[in-house]
Formats: structure tokens, C-alpha cells, sequence
């Protein structure tokens, strides 16, 4: 081997030992720098794992527990008068518009009585005439005087068939709730009066063709005309003057629809005078949850307001003994029963206008409660998750009666603990730091 060769191969070995003293050391370099993330990642993982979770806490005390269901109701005035036709005709004058202030005996409608006048008259007419009569003796009965007896008994049969059809209408509107016991039995003494009426017009007739001589049944005869005939005045005075229809208090109107011109039947609701002072809430809840309402009780009233819902009280005025079947929002069929609530304010309310009516159905006082949803299943029971000297701990309880939102705790709980109220935590385990979230 030549010295050049040998100095060529000697060369080429020192070269091979340096690139692989090279490589070597980058390797042991990469080495060290992935040991080094590993570590590190172990020792983020084990601070990590060490950090507190941070959730919400609760600390548990004796409380009251209340159940109960909310329901619409509408505003209506505590004193309200409504007013009816008193008999068929059609409105001559209108004085007052929905929302006016009117103070009693105030003078809001009149309705046309021309026809009455005409009756009226006509029977002072007869009056006048059986007067006259009165005064002459005669021994048989004239002619004249059995065809105005036939005319009277013809209006009093067609006053006794009005006063009837009234005495209907008035008994419907009775059975409805809209008029009083004493309007009612004020169409009944009507109705009376004219049957009566009618009886002392078809005695009279009969007198006449019994009375032969001028005797003393012949005065009897004419007190009898003269007195029906002053009965029927009576009562269309009566109806003339009701046909000024006034106001039987101060206060406001409302539910006037009808106009100058227009028909107003007997029995028709005309308007209503409503004193701004006062209030009461009609509401119609489930026949299954009415069973536990008491008259009485309090109830919360939600109203709303441009700031958010104020809170009202009230109480329960009266609780109607039956249901009867409404339509809810979604068009379903349900029974229901009407609830009156008195409402505790004379602030100023928009009549007509809804509010939200909570009512309590159960209360208990002094009991630990804590919400529904901290609640979890646990061997075939309830626990929940509390803190102890700063970490989570599993606890078992047995729970009571619950509402929407909250249960009571019968078991498992004393007052003071600590309900960690975030059950789904990630990494919550027992004996986990747990710090309250602020």
C-alpha cells in the first residue's frame, strides 16, 4: 500500500468517527429536550389536577317551603252597577261615552216613549169616561159599555202576555247572575199586577150582564173599572219614568255599545257605572287544583309595568262551587273553576286588563330545601354533592315534597352545609378541592 493510499484510508475512518460523534450527540440532545416536555407536561398535568374546580355553592339553612301554580286573571271594579232595558224600545238620547265621569242621579240616557204617552193617554181617556158613567143609573147593560169593557179586557190580556215575556227575560237574566233577586221579583210583582188585572177586567165584563137593576154591585163595578184603569196608568208612569235612565252612583262608564237610534230590548244591558276605587281579579283555575285553594288564603299578584312585574297581594274572596267549561289558549276542552280574589290596593289599575295570580296550594315552614336540579340518582335513591372542610363530598339524602323549582330534604342534610349546586363539573370526584364560584 502506498503512503498516499494509506493516508487516504486513515482520513476517511477520522472523518466517519466525527460524523458519528455528531449524529450521536444531536441525538442525545433530542433525547434530554423530550424528556424534559414529558416531564413537564407530568408536572402541568399534576398542578392541574391539584387546582380547585370552582362552582356554585349553596349553604343550606331552615327555610319555608311553599307549592302552588300560577293562572291568569282579569281585572275587574270591586263596586260595579250594570244597567238594563227596563222594556223594548230604542234609544232617544245618549249623554254619556265609555270612560266619562258621571256622579249619581246624573241623567245618562233616555229611551223613546212616545207610544207609552199614547197609551197613557188613552187610558186616562177611559178613566174620564167611566167617571161618567159612574154617575148614570141604568137597569141593563149598554152596549157601549160592553164594548169598552171587551176593550179593556183585550189590553189587559195584551198587557198580561208583555208583563210575561218580561217575567221570562228578567228570570233568565236572574238565573245568569245579571240582575238582582230584587229586580227579579219587582217583574214578578208586574207580572202579578197584570194577571190581576186582567181577572177584575173579565169579572167586570160579567157584572155588566148581571146587574139588571141600578144597585149596589153597580158602584162596585165602576170602583173596580177605575181601579184597574188607575193600575195600568201606574205602570206606564212607571215605565215613562224609567225610561230616563240615571246613574245609581258616582263612578266611570263602561260597556256602552249602543248608539242614538238604535233598539234596545227589554233586558238588554244598556251600560255600566263603575266606581274607580277598589278591586277585585276573576280567575278560572283547573277543578283539580281548586280542590286545595281555601277563601281566605293569600295569593301573589304579578302585574306588569313598563319597569318590570310589580308585585301585589291579595286574598281569595270566594270560590264558585261548581266548574263549567272553558277553551285554554291551545283550543282544549278543560273545567275549570271561578276564583275571586280581592285585590290589596286602591292604586290606580287598567280595568279589563290581565295579571298573573300565584297561588300557594301547600306551605311548611322550617324545612331544608335545596333546588331540584342539584339532586342526582344514586343506588336506587337521591344525593348530592357537598363540601367538607374545603373538598366534595357524596351525600345520600332522602328527599320530600317538591315544587318547580326546589325539594325538601328529609334526611341526609343539617343546616349549614355546603350544596354544591354544579353536578356536572369536569373531574368532581370525592375528595376534589372545590372552591366557590363567586
Amino acid at each position: 500500500m502506498s503512503l498516499e493510499h494509506l493516508a487516504s484510508s486513515r482520513f476517511a475512518k477520522w472523518r466517519s468517527l466525527k460524523l458519528f460523534s455528531r449524529f450521536k450527540g444531536k441525538k442525545k440532545k433530542k433525547g434530554l429536550i423530550f424528556g424534559l416536555i414529558v416531564l413537564l407536561g407530568c408536572a402541568g398535568a399534576l398542578a392541574y389536577t391539584a387546582l380547585p374546580l370552582q362552582g356554585k355553592v349553596l349553604a343550606v339553612h331552615p327555610a319555608e317551603f311553599t307549592k302552588g301554580f300560577t293562572e291568569e286573571a282579569q281585572v275587574q271594579a270591586l263596586n260595579e252597577s250594570p244597567i238594563y232595558s227596563s222594556m223594548d224600545g230604542k234609544i232617544q238620547a245618549l249623554h254619556v261615552q265609555n270612560g266619562d265621569r258621571v256622579t249619581k242621579g246624573q241623567v245618562l240616557a233616555e229611551l223613546d216613549t212616545q207610544d207609552l204617552n199614547h197609551q197613557l193617554e188613552v187610558l186616562k181617556a177611559q178613566l174620564t169616561s167611566v167617571e161618567g158613567q159612574s154617575q148614570q143609573a141604568y137597569r141593563t147593560p149598554q152596549e157601549a159599555a160592553i164594548q169598552q169593557q171587551n176593550l179593556l179586557i183585550e189590553q189587559a190580556e195584551k198587557d198580561s202576555e208583555a208583563q210575561d215575556q218580561a217575567l221570562a227575560r228578567s228570570k233568565a237574566l236572574f238565573d245568569a247572575g245579571s240582575i238582582s233577586q230584587v229586580e227579579y221579583e219587582d217583574a214578578q210583582r208586574q207580572a202579578d199586577k197584570a194577571k190581576s188585572n186582567l181577572e177584575q177586567q173579565k169579572l167586570a165584563l160579567q157584572l155588566l150582564y148581571e146587574q139588571l137593576t141600578p144597585a149596589p154591585g153597580t158602584a162596585l163595578y165602576f170602583s173596580g173599572q177605575k181601579d184597574a184603569l188607575n193600575t195600568q196608568i201606574s205602570q206606564l208612569e212607571d215605565k215613562i219614568q224609567k225610561a230616563e235612565i240615571t246613574a245609581p252612583q258616582d263612578g266611570i262608564i263602561k260597556d256602552l255599545t249602543l248608539k242614538e237610534g238604535m233598539a234596545a230590548p227589554n233586558g238588554q244591558l244598556l251600560l255600566t257605572v263603575v266606581q274607580n276605587q277598589g278591586y277585585r281579579l276573576e280567575s278560572y283555575v283547573l277543578a283539580s287544583d281548586a280542590l286545595d285553594l281555601k277563601t281566605g288564603s293569600p295569593v301573589k299578584i304579578l302585574q306588569a309595568t313598563s319597569a318590570g312585574d310589580k308585585s301585589l297581594s291579595g286574598k281569595i274572596e270566594s270560590i264558585a262551587p261548581s266548574a263549567v267549561e272553558r277553551v285554554s289558549p291551545l283550543g282544549l276542552k278543560e273545567n275549570r273553576v271561578k276564583i275571586t280574589i280581592l285585590l290589596d290596593t286602591n292604586a290606580p289599575v287598567v280595568l279589563g286588563s290581565n295579571m298573573d295570580v300565584q297561588f300557594t296550594t301547600y306551605q311548611e315552614s322550617n324545612r331544608l330545601i335545596v333546588p331540584k336540579t342539584a339532586l342526582f340518582p344514586y343506588q336506587n335513591g337521591q344525593a348530592l354533592w357537598i363540601v367538607r372542610n374545603g373538598k366534595a363530598a357524596l351525600q345520600p339524602v332522602t328527599k320530600g315534597i317538591e315544587n318547580n323549582q326546589d325539594c325538601i330534604i328529609e334526611k341526609g342534610l343539617q343546616d349549614g352545609d355546603q350544596v354544591l349546586l354544579d353536578t356536572s363539573l369536569k373531574g368532581l370526584k370525592e375528595g376534589k378541592r372545590i372552591k366557590a364560584a363567586q
